[in-house]
């Protein structure tokens, strides 16, 4: 049996939720492992007295950006032990800011340092049992200080946690650097003694010079209870080669001592992470730990900018895609086959329980909602609808698509309908919600774009208090998705979530409150734990299907296009259930219903451009230039031109004309080479050709243009509220710089890929700098002084641009005012205005009225009720931020709506 003494400490220390393996993988075949006289065996009877070696995979710093963080999470995992058939994946917890200093996501950063790695630990322990491969937790620091009451402190908790399940491995110092092996050795007894008291688990331990020195490690007298401790080699294949004097030779030295070795940490590359893969040093290396039965884990599992990186890119929905090393080391893994389950005991176990089948009305119950009453309202009183980038252009409007038809809610807003009958032969119950044909597409949204089924806890969007309960449950069914729980104290948007990976059978998850991690938006000081504050103030739960950032569409599907959710729990909660009488139940899918609806979302494949409709022009106080003189020089004095990556190592082309007398490229063309445009003559590039090569980043061929005919200085546009140009081609980025921007992080503002001549029209403030921005500035308009037009392609994909070519015309400077735009029907009798922060509406006559107003998710964010004479009315709104909404105006049965932006 599985060693009883710690099942019966942990018992009542232990997570609540209970975590299970899912497959027949090398934990189950082996068991635990165990220090074997020099060699790692396991407890399993068929290999208690042979050598065990098991071969994996290390993630890249947690501390770090998403390059890395991103596969930090079930999704990564599960892609990593089916298509590389890992036995291994090392937690490389950072636990200071040694390495991001400009980060602060360590352990020990700050408060929400370590809530963010308990999150991440979490996540990729359970994904390892779950596919049932081993995990190490690494206390991953590079120091000559081990930190070592802290780790002691993080071990015992990750112990308590974790101790009694087979597959976890901790090693307690990454790379001492600076420090002795009498100092590594008192880390390490400390910590040991720690974990000890929960689990009788293999312990590795660190050694000096980046843990090159097993040798040391084995003869340091290391004090384990359990007798259960193993020596870590880290080497680098294209630095530290086999033979004499090697690293193995230490390795070596160490094994023969009675010490067990595992090469927690190698790469095929130079020891500072890059330089070309060294595939003979590399392999020299893995036929010495074949011969010798060593474990290892491979650097790293992440899509950085280092050639040690095992992948090229954050697009892992449908499968990882492999550089150089990452292709050599899946090579050396040992496959799938010849598992077999042993019959230990791992874990404590855990059960799926059926599908509810409806609660009455007034009943107590811990159901959120399981849909039986058939309508669109939870238990709780909120309602169900879904969301996607397509709804709102307040960050620029996407174009992602779902097939659900439409519902007009309490509020008199049209809503999709994710309410349907049940699919799927597993699920027992009569109703579910869901959403289906999803399509992700970017389109001018500035983020990854997305769509969620959406739940709001409280019919009036009002917070509810979920401090009650221990964790949250729900079964699904279909695509990748981050489940959010958003709370009011969060305002930004970078609510609390877990990756769950995609399905194609029903599956029932359960989430504790500390699994929930914020994303890392420069706002790490405002992250907070789930579970310390914030479940009094739930207002919603969301299942959000997610793109990544600057990925092609084409590989930014979903595995599965559609997403089923039911049976949501609140386990601990009592919930007095309100159900029946909120609506009728569907007669059809949702999905069928949508084939006749003309409320469903627009197609991703509409060539329209996005521009704005708050900005109505009145005049053109100037034409930069329309190009009808046929040559490259501006109204202004300028000049337009073209350019490429190729000065930062790219090779992507344009067939434009080279005239070493401009000298440059060609870009005016006459109105003859493309007729629909009416006009004598535009600007362009033609026959676009994206070649990343040696660039690091995106590929791109650019039109830009300087404002005057002496670049130092700029020319006055503060006259104006906006920008506007007729273009024809290729999605693009249109930046505008005023010299004061010194990291590229220009103001800009994405358009999409138009088939035939389209008028943009640019407020100011629809220019931003890129989400990326360390030092923002605001746009000077007084002194712009650059202008550009790059078609923008991906990093690290092979992709072309569907047009391409990109032509531009009639630049002009316009002066506008702001207007309201009705998104609901006119209502009789009451008009709306906005001036500055107040809203003025009229009523025809008097009465009781009520004004409301959400933000751009359906919250409430400001009311007023009150009775009103005929005639204008003011309500401030000076207490709301910036940023867009929609406004509410009922009375005496009539009502309107309308969008307002505060500026």
């Amino acid at each position: 049996m599985k060693k009883v003494f710690a099942f019966l400490m942990c018992a009542a220390v232990t997570s609540a939720m209970a975590v299970s393996a899912s497959r027949l993988g090398p934990v189950s075949t082996y068991g635990e492992l165990k220090a074997n006289g020099g060699k790692l065996s396991g407890s399993c009877p068929d290999y208690a007295n042979k050598p065990v070696q098991v071969k994996g995979m290390s993630l890249f710093w947690s501390s770090g950006a998403d390059s890395s963080t991103v596969f930090y999470s079930e999704k990564a995992v599960n892609a990593m032990v089916k298509q590389m058939n890992i036995e291994v994946i090392r937690f490389a917890m950072g636990v200071t800011q040694e390495k991001f200093q400009d980060q602060g996501r360590g352990y020990l950063s700050s408060p929400q340092g370590e809530t963010l790695q308990k999150g991440y630990l979490k996540n990729v322990v359970n994904a390892a049992i779950e596919n049932d491969i081993y995990v190490i937790i690494d206390w991953h620091i590079e120091s000559a200080n081990g930190n070592t009451s802290e780790a002691v402190k993080f071990f015992e908790y990750a112990a308590k946690e974790y101790g009694e399940y087979n597959n976890v491995i901790f090693e307690v110092w990454n790379e001492p650097v600076g420090a002795d092996m009498g100092t590594v050795a008192s880390h390490a007894n400390s910590v040991i003694a720690a974990i000890r008291k929960y689990s009788d688990n293999l312990v590795l331990v660190g050694s000096p010079e980046w843990s090159s020195h097993p040798e040391q490690c084995a003869q340091a007298g290391i004090q384990d209870s359990k007798k259960n401790f193993g020596c870590t080699l880290h080497f680098y294949a294209a630095t530290h080669q086999t033979g004499n004097g090697g690293y193995n030779e230490r390795a070596a030295q160490a094994m023969s001592a009675g010490v067990p070795v595992f090469a927690t940490e190698w790469g095929t590359v130079s020891a500072d992470g890059n330089g070309s893969p060294n595939q003979s040093a590399s392999q020299a290396w893995i036929n010495w730990m074949n011969q010798n039965n060593v474990s290892w884990a491979n650097w790293s599992a992440s899509a950085i900018k280092e050639q040690s990186a095992a992948f090229q890119n954050l697009a892992i929905d449908n499968g990882l895609t492999f550089t150089t090393s990452g292709n050599m080391v899946k090579g050396w893994m040992n496959g799938t086959s010849g598992y077999k389950n042993c019959g230990l005991q791992n874990g404590n176990g855990s059960s799926n329980s059926g599908f509810s089948t409806g609660v009455a009305n007034g009943e107590k119950t811990d159901l959120i909602d399981d849909l039986e009453d058939g309508d669109r309202f939870a238990y709780t009183g909120g309602w169900w609808s879904a969301f996607a980038d397509s709804d709102d252009d307040t960050d620029g409007k996407g174009e992602t698509s779902i097939s659900n038809s439409k519902w007009e809610n309490d509020f008199g807003k049209k809503v999709y309908d994710v309410l349907m009958p049940k699919k799927g032969d597993k699920n027992t119950s009569k109703y579910m919600a869901g959403i289906e044909k999803i399509k992700l597409a970017k389109g001018a949204y500035k983020y990854a774009p997305y769509v969620a089924i959406g739940l709001n806890l409280k019919r009036d969007t009002t917070i509810i208090d979920l401090s009650a309960c221990k964790s949250i449950s729900y079964k699904f069914k279909g695509a990748s998705h981050n489940f959010r729980v958003e709370t009011s104290l969060v305002t930004n948007w970078n609510f609390h979530h877990v990756n769950k990976d995609g399905s194609d059978e029903w599956k029932e998850v359960e989430l504790t409150w500390d699994q929930f991690t914020q994303e890392s938006w420069g706002d790490d000081d405002k992250h907070f734990s789930l579970g310390d504050k914030g479940m009094n103030k739930v207002q919603r739960f969301a299942w959000e299907v997610k793109g990544a950032l600057d990925v092609p569409d084409s590989k930014n599907q979903p595995k599965y296009d559609y997403l089923y959710v039911d049976d949501v729990r609140c386990n601990g909660a009592s919930i007095t259930a309100i159900s029946g009488g909120n609506g009728p139940a569907p007669t059809s899918s949702s999905s069928a219903k949508a084939k006749s609806s003309s409320s469903a979302v627009r197609s991703s494949s509409s060539a329209t451009p996005v521009s704005s409709s708050s900005v109505v022009p009145v005049k053109d106080l100037l034409v930069i230039d329309d190009v009808e003189d046929g040559d490259e020089v501006l109204k202004t004095g300028g000049t337009w031109y073209a350019y490429t990556d190729s000065a930062s190592g790219g090779k992507s082309s344009i067939s434009n004309v080279y005239d070493p007398k401009l000298p440059g490229y060609v870009v005016v063309f006459p109105g003859a080479n493309d007729a629909t445009n009416g006009t004598q003559g535009f600007v362009g590039l033609t026959d676009i050709v994206w070649n990343q090569a040696e660039y690091a980043y995106a590929p791109f061929v650019a039109l830009g243009l300087n404002m005057n005919a002496d670049t130092s200085k700029g020319i006055d546009l503060s006259a104006c509220t906006a920008l506007s140009y007729r273009y024809k081609g290729a999605s693009h980025k249109f930046k505008v710089q005023d010299g004061q921007v010194t990291d590229f992080a220009f103001h800009e503002f994405l358009a999409t890929d138009a088939a035939e001549w389209n008028t943009v029209v640019i407020p100011w403030e629809k220019l931003e700098q890129p989400a990326w921005t360390q030092d923002p500035k605001d746009l000077n308009h007084a002194a712009i002084k650059k202008m550009a037009w790059e078609v923008v392609g991906y990093a690290n994909f092979d992709e072309q641009p569907e047009i391409k070519h990109l032509y531009v015309d009639d630049l002009k400077c316009l002066s506008g005012s702001v207007a309201i735009k009705t998104v609901a029907r006119a209502a009789s009798g009451i008009k709306l205005g906005l001036k500055g922060n107040v809203l003025s509406v009229n009523f025809s006559k008097a009465g009781k009225a009520s004004v409301q107003v959400f933000d751009m998710m359906g919250h409430v964010v400001e009311s007023f009720n009150e009775n009103v004479a005929a005639g204008a009315h003011q309500f401030s709104l000076k207490n709301m931020s910036t940023g867009n909404y929609v406004v509410r105006v009922m009375m005496n049965g009539a009502s309107k709506s309308a969008r307002i932006s505060i500026k």
